[in-house]
C-alpha cells in the first residue's frame, strides 16, 4: 500500500488545504485527516447507473485517478461504451469520450451535440476510464469501492411501500468481501437508511478473508438529473462520514484528496458516519417539501384569481427563502425524493415517532393530490368527458434535460387518461418509446389497453395532430413560445440585466425601484461602501457608479458582452465565502472600473440565458486570477444534442392549424406565453392560474 504523508494536496490554482475551515461548519478539521493516508490509484464502481456513471466520469476527467465502473447488465454496459450513453446529461457525452477514449469530439462532430468550440490539433486526455462486466477483477484490483447500486422502494414484506430495499447493498458488499484480498476503502454512495453503513461493516468484518481490513465511508451524492455534470465539476459541498477512528480519518483523507483536485477545501465537509447518511434524505425531504408547499398554494391562487409564479417569485426574493425549488407545476418526480421522504417515513415509524412520520408523510400526499387536480381539472374543461378525445402529452421525462422517467408525473396523468378513455398520443425528445410503455405497464397498466389508447410520436407535431387538447408535462426548452430573454413574472425594470447573463434574482435590490430613486444605501444593498447602485428605467441598461472616481455609467444591453470573461465573479470575493447576490454585484463594480468609456467588447454574439457560459466547466479561482487552461479544457457542455436553441422550437401555429376546435392547451410547467397563445385560437389552463373555464375547487 503506498501512503500519502503530506498533508492534502492544493486543487491547482484554487484554495490550497493549508488552512483550517470555518469552525462554523461544525466539520473536523483538516488538520485530523490530512496526515498519512492510502494513496487511491485505482477506483471501481459497482453501479453504471444515474449516479455511478456520471461521478465516474468526472472522477477519472478531474483526477490521475484510474475508474472502472462495472454492472451485470452487459446491455448498459455495452451502452457506455458506445457513442449512445444508456443515461442523458448535458455534457456528459464529451467528459465520458475524453477519458474513455483519451480524445474530444471534433468540432464537426454534432453527433452528440457539444456546443462547445475544440480544437482538433490540442492534446487527448488520458484514457483513464473504463466499463466492465467483470466485477471481481475489479475489486481485486481498486484501493477504494463505490457501492453505487439502485436502493429502490420495498414492494413487499414489512416495510413495503416505504423502507429502502437494500438487497442490492447487501449483495456488493458480500462480493467486496468475498472477492478482496487486501485492505479496501468502501464507500457507500447509494443512498440509504441512517446506520446502514454499520449493517455493511459487519458484513465486510464477518466474511472478510484473513488479515483484510475494509474501512467504510458514506459519501451520498447531491446531484440533480439534468445538471448532474455541472453539479459534480461545481459541488455546493462534498461530504464525506466516517468512524471517529485514526483508521477511518485516514481512510476519509483518502478520498478527500480524490475531491482535492478540483473541489476547494472549504467545500469537503467531514463528518460521522450517522450524520452524512441522514444529511442526503434530509436534504431531498426538505427540498421536496418546498415543492408541494408551492404545489398548495397554486390551488389557492387558482381559486383566488392569484398568480402562483408572482407569487413564488415574491416569496423567492426574501433571502431566508431563495428562488430555487418554487415552481409549481404537476408534482415532483425522479427516483430520489418520493424513495428518500419515504424512507424518513419508515425510520421515524421504527422509532416510533409517528407524528414525525405522518409530517412527512403529507408530503408525498400533497405530491400525488397535485396529479389527481392537475387532472380533474383537465376532465372539467374538456366538457366532463375524455372518452374518444385525443390528448397530446408533451413530455415524459421527470424533468428537462434528462431522460429518467421515475416516478414521473406523466406516469399517472397518463394513467388517469386512459382510465378515462382518452386516446394519448405522447412525444419526449430523450425518452425511448418502450421506456414510457415500460413505466405505464409497470404502474398497473393493461399491455393491450395502452396498445389501443396510447400512440408514442416522432415529433410534437405528430402527437397534436388533430388532437382536442395540449398537456405540457415536462418543461423541455422546444415546447416553450417565450423569448429568451424575459420571464413573464419579472417586472419590466428587471429584465434588460438578461443581456448580461447574470441571475438577475440573486441581485440585492427591489424590483419595484423608480428608476431615479436615491441610491440605496450599502448596509441595505448589503455590500461594501465602495459601489453604489441604482436601477436603469426600462431598456436603458444598467447604471453604475464607479468607485474610484464616482462617475456614472451607463452599460446597454447593446453593448454589453456575453464572454464568460465578463462574468466571473473577482476572486477575492470568492475566498471570502460570499454569497452570489454579492458576487453578481461585483461583477457589475468590476464591469465599470474595466471599462471607463461605457463600453464593453461586442465581439461575442449575445448568448440566451439557456446557453451555458464557459464558466459551467470550469471553476472559478478563489486566490489568484486561474491561469489559462490548455484546450481540453475549455470545452462547454450544450444544452441539448440535438434540439438546444430556440431555432428548434414549436412553432404554435403550425399545432393550431392542426388541432380540432375548440384548442385547448394545459400548461403543466407554466412555460408558454398564454398571450401568444390565445392570440392563435388556444384555450390555456395552467397550474397556479385562473382559467377561462370554471375550475373544480377543492373543498
Amino acid at each position: 500500500m503506498e501512503i500519502a504523508s503530506k498533508a492534502l494536496p492544493a486543487s491547482g490554482n484554487e484554495a490550497t488545504f493549508g488552512a483550517a475551515p470555518a469552525p462554523a461548519k461544525l466539520t473536523r478539521s483538516f488538520e485530523t485527516i490530512g496526515g498519512a493516508h492510502k494513496l487511491v490509484k485505482k477506483i471501481a464502481c459497482l453501479g453504471s447507473g444515474f449516479v455511478g456513471g456520471p461521478t465516474s466520469a468526472v472522477i477519472a476527467y478531474k483526477s490521475d485517478v484510474n475508474v472502472t465502473v462495472v454492472d451485470i447488465n452487459p446491455v448498459r454496459i455495452s451502452a457506455w461504451q458506445s457513442d449512445n450513453l444508456p443515461i442523458y446529461e448535458p455534457g456528459l457525452y464529451e467528459i465520458v469520450r475524453a477519458v474513455r477514449d483519451g480524445a474530444f469530439p471534433s468540432q464537426q462532430d454534432t453527433t452528440k451535440g457539444s456546443c462547445a468550440s475544440r480544437n482538433n490539433s490540442s492534446p487527448n486526455h488520458q484514457a483513464r476510464l473504463s466499463f466492465s462486466t467483470d466485477i471481481d477483477h475489479a475489486i481485486m484490483n481498486a484501493d477504494l469501492i463505490f457501492v453505487c447500486v439502485n436502493t429502490p422502494t420495498k414492494a413487499h414484506g414489512i416495510g413495503k411501500g416505504s423502507a429502502a430495499d437494500l438487497d442490492f447493498v447487501e449483495v456488493a458488499t458480500r462480493n467486496i468481501a468475498r472477492v478482496a484480498t487486501q485492505d479496501k476503502i468502501v464507500v457507500e454512495k447509494s443512498t440509504v437508511p441512517c446506520r446502514t453503513a454499520q449493517a455493511i461493516r459487519e458484513i465486510l468484518a464477518a466474511n472478510a478473508q484473513p488479515g483484510v481490513h475494509f474501512d467504510v465511508l458514506s459519501n451520498p451524492e447531491f446531484l440533480a438529473e439534468g445538471t448532474a455534470v455541472r453539479d459534480l465539476l461545481h459541488p455546493d459541498r462534498i461530504i464525506i462520514g466516517s468512524m471517529p477512528t485514526p483508521a477511518g480519518r485516514r481512510a476519509a483523507a483518502s478520498l478527500a484528496e480524490i475531491y482535492g483536485h478540483w473541489v476547494p477545501q472549504e467545500r469537503i465537509i467531514t463528518m460521522n458516519l450517522w450524520s452524512s447518511e441522514l444529511s442526503k434524505l434530509a436534504a431531498n425531504a426538505m427540498l421536496a417539501q418546498r415543492i408541494s408547499s408551492v404545489n398548495a398554494l397554486s390551488a389557492i391562487c387558482e381559486a383566488t384569481g392569484a398568480d402562483v409564479d408572482e407569487v413564488s417569485y415574491a416569496c423567492g426574493l426574501d433571502s431566508r427563502i431563495g428562488s430555487q425549488m418554487l415552481k409549481a407545476g404537476p408534482g415532483f418526480g425522479g427516483s430520489c425524493f418520493q424513495k428518500d421522504i419515504f424512507n424518513i417515513v419508515y425510520l421515524s415509524e421504527s422509532l416510533h415517532l409517528y407524528d414525525i412520520a405522518d409530517y412527512w408523510r403529507a408530503i408525498i400526499n400533497m405530491n400525488e393530490h397535485q396529479k389527481q387536480r392537475f387532472t380533474r381539472r383537465i376532465i372539467s374543461c374538456l366538457y366532463n368527458n375524455l372518452t374518444g378525445k385525443k390528448l397530446a402529452v408533451l413530455g415524459f421525462a421527470f424533468k428537462k434535460d434528462t431522460s429518467d422517467t421515475r416516478e414521473s408525473p406523466a406516469i399517472t396523468l397518463v394513467n388517469n387518461f386512459v382510465t378515462e378513455r382518452a386516446r394519448v398520443a405522447i412525444y419526449d425528445p430523450r425518452v425511448p418509446e418502450q421506456q414510457i410503455l415500460r413505466e405505464l405497464v409497470d404502474i398497473g397498466g393493461d399491455h393491450d389497453m395502452l396498445r389501443r389508447q396510447v400512440s408514442i410520436c416522432k415529433s410534437a407535431y405528430a402527437a397534436c395532430e388533430a388532437a382536442d387538447a395540449v398537456v405540457v408535462v415536462t418543461e423541455w426548452d422546444e415546447f416553450s413560445n417565450r423569448t429568451t430573454d424575459t420571464t413573464p413574472h419579472e417586472p419590466e425594470i428587471r429584465r434588460p440585466l438578461r443581456s448580461l447573463n447574470v441571475n438577475i434574482n440573486d441581485l440585492p435590490y427591489p424590483a419595484s425601484r423608480p428608476a431615479d430613486q436615491e441610491t440605496q444605501s450599502p448596509s441595505q444593498a448589503g455590500i461594501d461602501d465602495t459601489a453604489s447602485f441604482r436601477i436603469p428605467r426600462k431598456n436603458a441598461g444598467i447604471v453604475i457608479k464607479d468607485p474610484r472616481n464616482g462617475e456614472i455609467k451607463t452599460f446597454t444591453s447593446q453593448r454589453m458582452s456575453s464572454g464568460s470573461s465578463t462574468l466571473q465573479s473577482p476572486p477575492s470575493y470568492a475566498a471570502v465565502g460570499q454569497d452570489v447576490s454579492r458576487e453578481n454585484v461585483h461583477v457589475l463594480q468590476k464591469l465599470a472600473v474595466a471599462h471607463p468609456a461605457g463600453t464593453l467588447d461586442s465581439s461575442q454574439p449575445y448568448m440566451p440565458p439557456r446557453t451555458l457560459p464557459s464558466a459551467y466547466l470550469t471553476a472559478t479561482a478563489t486566490s489568484a486570477p486561474e491561469a489559462p487552461k490548455p484546450p481540453t479544457e475549455r470545452f462547454q457542455a450544450a444544452t441539448g444534442p440535438e434540439k438546444p436553441s430556440s431555432a428548434t422550437r414549436l412553432d404554435w401555429g403550425r399545432i393550431a392549424a392542426g388541432m380540432r376546435k375548440p384548442m385547448f392547451v394545459f400548461d403543466g410547467r407554466n412555460i408558454l406565453d398564454h398571450g401568444k397563445l390565445k392570440a392563435l385560437g388556444f384555450r390555456v389552463e395552467a397550474i397556479g392560474k385562473r382559467g377561462g373555464h370554471p375550475v373544480e375547487h377543492d373543498a
